[in-house]
């Protein structure tokens, strides 16, 4: 991998931001700053403005027209209410699996068949890797099997959301669970809107701290996300190379950050394929126009290049989404440095 990067060390970052190549059992690598090729001007500077222009005035229609929204919340959560597959207790564990199936596939595949999106590769030699279906099918069977264990023998309880907590009582009685008890009536656009935006605030806040644990402490880093980073160039199937460990931290911290706002289960349903197209395209090496940290303003969002720098020098860029934690800790290390 230290070769690989070396003899295609390129990057759009500003001026003398250099990196570093992921080595060794704590991540420490050597420093190939001087390797790289700075590009100061984004390809896609006039998308991204268009992009901003396009989400806010969907944000102020969807500011007017709440009422209207929240009908058509309310008829897609009645449809979902009717499907045996939503009020089945497999169906976030499915579908998850289902939304990784497609997105992982499709979209980083299409982008690298297109020439015209080279442009946005963080790395010239950026390109997806193909799996076989075997692979494909072993990864979604070791993710799915242990996770529809717990969803067969756990009452799933949504606290919150206008649910008779005499329901959960009553299916405890049952050893094993096959529907889910859900509530009546949709969230309104405003409730979905927050849950889903904090939910990942609070999940990015949680993976900043483990992440850090993991490349920080030795032994955690050599057997549980060592493996992780055990690739060359980086690309999109790298999101699901994940140890046991960090697969059910993953699903924990995130059923952890959505349990704690009360998030209604189309909230839960919306989140799924919301947080799982984002983990895919800060693996995929591109820095794509509609990526959160291009439309957010003042950098606030990392997207791919951060972690693309992170898999490339793991001591820096711990946020999976963000980066006001890893400014913050950056500044507690200056500062430690400057008191030495």
């Amino acid at each position: 991998m230290v070769d690989n990067i070396r003899q295609h060390a390129y990057r759009i970052l500003p001026k003398n931001e250099g990196f570093s190549s992921t080595n060794g059992s704590n991540g420490k690598g050597v420093d190939i700053a001087n390797g790289i090729s700075v590009r100061t001007e984004y390809p896609g500077s006039h998308m991204v403005t268009a992009l901003r222009v396009v989400a806010a005035s969907i944000g102020v229609l969807v500011v007017c027209k709440s009422t209207l929204c929240d009908r058509g919340l309310e008829h897609m959560y009645r449809i979902c209410l009717n499907s045996r597959f939503f009020q089945s207790v497999y169906f976030e564990t499915i579908f998850a699996t289902l939304c990784y199936a497609i997105i992982i596939p499709i979209c980083p595949w299409l982008v690298d068949k297109l020439r015209c999106m080279d442009k946005f590769k963080i790395n010239p030699s950026v390109k997806y890797e193909s799996v076989s279906v075997t692979k494909i099918v072993r990864d979604a069977l070791f993710y799915t099997i242990p996770l529809m264990l717990l969803d067969t023998f756990m009452v799933k309880k949504y606290e919150g959301v206008g649910i008779d907590p005499v329901i959960w009582h009553a299916k405890r009685q049952s050893a094993i669970q096959t529907t889910r008890a859900l509530p009546e009536s949709a969230p309104s656009t405003f409730d979905l809107i927050w849950q889903l935006v904090a939910s990942i605030i609070v999940y990015d806040a949680i993976f900043f701290l483990i992440h850090l644990l993991l490349q920080k402490i030795r032994v955690l880093y050599k057997y549980v996300h060592k493996h992780h980073h055990d690739h060359g160039m980086l690309h999109a199937h790298v999101t699901n190379q994940l140890s046991v460990v960090e697969r059910i931290t993953l699903v924990l911290s995130a059923n952890f950050s959505l349990k704690i706002f009360y998030s209604h289960p189309l909230t839960r349903t919306v989140f799924i394929p919301v947080f799982i197209w984002m983990l895919v395209e800060n693996h995929s090496g591109y820095d794509m126009p509609i990526g959160l940290h291009r439309l957010l303003p003042f950098g606030l969002a990392g997207g791919p290049i951060k972690h693309f720098e992170h898999h490339v020098n793991g001591q820096r860029c711990y946020q999976p989404f963000f980066t006001y934690l890893d400014t913050l800790l950056n500044h507690i290390s200056c500062i430690n440095l400057k008191m030495r």
